[in-house]
């Protein structure tokens, strides 16, 4: 009989305390959590690993979570998606959803 294992997630954050929190708060669901800190890091991860999830930050220091998104889905293109950002407007936020992300969370969550 094989284990079983949970769902992995990739998260996407570069400031280390939102980061950390993030990861916590998604580890107690439960899942497994791996962590990037810019769209570089993110896509060498996905390159190697299958994602349950992604979360997104919406604005990383190598580029956007739109344009991480985009890159994503080229070779996975039902993967669920959830942008999180410290913009309230919502121009920006709807802009999130219409990149294709289920939802933009806005932080502090």
């Amino acid at each position: 009989m094989m284990p079983d294992t949970l769902p992995r997630i990739l998260l996407v954050e570069d400031d280390p305390t939102s980061r950390s929190f993030l990861a916590a708060a998604l580890r107690a669901t439960p899942v497994e959590v791996d962590a990037a800190d810019s769209l570089a890091a993110a896509l060498a991860l996905a390159s190697s690993q299958h994602y349950a999830a992604w979360m997104i930050d919406a604005r990383l220091p190598d580029g956007s979570g739109a344009d991480l998104l985009a890159r994503l889905r080229e070779h996975h293109p039902h993967t669920p998606a959830i942008a999180h950002t410290a913009a309230r407007e919502s121009t920006i936020l709807d802009a999130l959803i219409a990149a294709g992300f289920v939802e933009a969370l806005v932080k502090p969550m």
